[in-house]
């Protein structure tokens, strides 16, 4: 009969069938009752025992309580039912394990910091930073100065960035030190850093950038500087005993503005050592004058000159020397005369002139516009006819619904099929496909009559959808995955305790060749093993029939009595009882090959 292997609480693990092995259900082979050949796979299950598993990848098969040796880390670890942990009270991981007890030490081996767990928290250890944040914070040194004396500094890092060194002494380090040059003297120096700044407030300096005090403007004398002075603020600047000028910035307008009422503002020059008044604002009269003392000044404007009010040009004759002339008013008035008519205004218009003429004339006779050249639309503009448009550069327009006599396009891009006045498309030929577009449409083929569709030249469909319905096409690969992983059915007799080796290498790879099937096609057999008691059959209780007969000895001429004849009745022998074990074995084609997965003992 099958064993059932159990595990200390009583749960079956396993059952393991006359003359089989099990090396799936635990880490370890169990052994069928009469298996042939156990003593190699005893003595193995015995060392794996032994060594824990030794492995640098965890056991496949494990049971809670289980201990493996990770040969990648060098480290004794138990099964606690969900994952193996280290059995030590040391754990390295990237993120806080939640089975740490109290005293338990945790490595961080991402940010390279040691915790101690108190049993509430991970509390940090050292190093004070992250190796993500690199070496932060104050470092004490020894190092050589230019004489070969010992120096003790303390070094200020953030990020891994030297900000400065603290000394109490005056030295120059014997050997360069990364982000500081020069020199160290007592107190903090400064590193290489750009932009570090000590941002505190200091009572006293003995300089400020490197400049002496007294080179600096002060706001209880008068000053005299030598540079350029910015001012940074919006306010500006204001000069005048009682605040009378100004000079700012209002949302980026720059103001020179007189507080004082009445008064001018005047900007004066120097012409041949006289000073000369060429702007003169007269706040009272609301007047500006450009050299308003002056007759003989000339007033340039390199730019537009916008009049609100009316324009009054004194003289006979008005030239405007411009290349774009603008009228604000809406209609301009040709051939205006007293009475006007189709005959006064026969040939008026607009000429452009160059090498010949070009013009748009208005003819009486024709009662048309007369245009001499070629009229370019802008993109994206389009010919009305009523307010209906005709034709734009890219179409004819949708009243358009008949073209008389046009026998053949020219190559399309793009025609779109469909129903409707303007049409609503549901079909699109696009350079080599044919597609719907409104929702849900199917594209149908309907030769007439007896017709066929028939393709050209052998050509492939491809892209065909798994079939739903009897009526469906159905793919290659469709079609060669059913045969190919359909499940096989096969039965054996295995009263002579043939292994699944076996039943792999000289039965499945002959009768189901793994190269005619898919990965993960499914074998069940039907094993049947038979076994019988014998029967014996006791003699002595049988009475024999027997007779006896006088012989003479050699010796004496006395004579003695002999069985001669024994005969016994016939005797019924009852039949060898005879019992069959039925085990359903299940195999699967894994990795290219056909591999156990497991039996299933039949109830008698």
């Amino acid at each position: 009969m099958a064993y059932q292997i159990n595990k200390t609480d009583g749960t079956i693990v396993a059952t393991v069938a006359d003359g089989q092995i099990d090396d799936r259900s635990t880490d370890i082979t169990l052994i069928g009752k009469n298996y042939s050949g156990f003593g190699e796979i005893f003595n193995e299950n015995l060392i794996k025992i032994l060594e824990n598993f030794a492995e640098s990848t965890q056991p496949d098969h494990p049971l809670r309580g289980q201990i493996w040796f990770d040969s990648s880390e060098s480290k004794l670890k138990v099964y606690n039912g969900v994952s193996f942990v280290p059995v030590s009270s040391a754990t390295i991981s990237s993120t806080q394990p939640s089975t740490l007890a109290i005293g338990d030490l945790w490595y961080d081996d991402v940010g390279e910091q040691l915790f101690f767990f108190d049993g509430a928290s991970a509390i940090l250890l050292a190093p004070a930073y992250s190796s993500s944040q690199s070496l932060s914070g104050l470092r004490v040194d020894t190092i050589l100065d230019t004489l070969n004396q010992t120096r003790v500094i303390t070094s200020l890092y953030n990020n891994g960035i030297l900000l400065g060194i603290f000394a109490k002494d005056s030295f120059t380090p014997k050997l360069p030190i990364i982000g500081y040059t020069g020199s160290i003297a007592p107190g903090f120096n400064v590193g290489t850093l750009a932009n570090f700044k000590i941002r505190a407030t200091c009572t006293n300096s003995d300089s400020l950038g490197g400049a002496p005090a007294t080179t600096y403007v002060r706001t209880d004398v008068a000053n005299a500087i030598n540079g350029q002075l910015q001012i940074t603020v919006d306010s500006g600047l204001i000069v005048g005993s009682a605040n009378q000028g100004s000079l700012f910035v209002t949302n980026g307008n720059v103001t020179l503005a007189n507080a004082s009422s009445n008064k001018n503002i005047t900007l004066s020059v120097n012409r041949s050592d006289t000073q000369e008044n060429a702007i003169v604002i007269n706040a009272n009269a609301r007047t500006i004058g450009l050299y308003p003392t002056e007759s003989t000044s000339t007033v340039n404007l390199g730019g537009d000159l916008v009049v609100n009010g009316n324009l009054t040009v004194e003289g006979t004759t008005t030239t405007l020397n411009t290349s774009i002339f603008t009228v604000e008013d809406k209609n301009i008035v040709i051939a205006n005369v007293a009475v006007p008519t189709n005959s006064t205004a026969d040939g008026a218009g607009i000429t452009i002139k160059g090498g010949t003429d070009k013009t748009i004339a208005y003819s009486n006779s024709s009662n048309w516009l007369d245009i001499s050249e070629t009229l370019n639309l802008a993109s994206g503009k389009a010919v009305y006819i009523g307010g209906t448009k005709v034709i734009d550069g890219n179409s004819l327009g949708s009243a358009i619904t008949s073209i008389p006599g046009v026998t053949a396009f020219g190559t399309q891009n793009v025609i779109n099929v469909g129903p409707g006045i303007p049409p609503v498309t549901q079909m699109r030929l696009e350079n080599h496909r044919i597609s719907t577009v409104s929702s849900n449409f199917d594209i149908e083929l309907e030769p007439d009559g007896s017709g066929n569709v028939a393709l050209i030249g052998s050509p492939k469909i491809t892209g065909l959808a798994n079939p739903t319905s009897a009526q469906d096409a159905a793919t290659k690969e469709y079609t060669d995955n059913r045969i190919e992983s359909r499940p096989l059915i096969f039965s054996i007799d295995l009263s002579d305790g043939k292994s699944n080796t076996y039943i792999v290498d000289n039965i499945l790879n002959n009768l189901a060749p793994v190269s005619e099937y898919r990965t993960g096609t499914d074998a069940r057999i039907l094993c049947s093993l038979i076994s019988n008691n014998a029967q014996s059959l006791e003699i002595n209780s049988l009475p024999p029939a027997v007779s006896t007969a006088a012989f003479l000895t050699t010796l004496g001429g006395s004579s003695s009595l002999a069985i001669t004849n024994i005969s016994f009745p016939p005797a019924t022998i009852t039949a060898a009882s005879v019992s069959v074990t039925r085990i359903i074995k299940e195999f699967k084609i894994v990795g290219g090959v056909w591999d156990w997965q497991s039996d299933t003992v039949l109830p008698p």
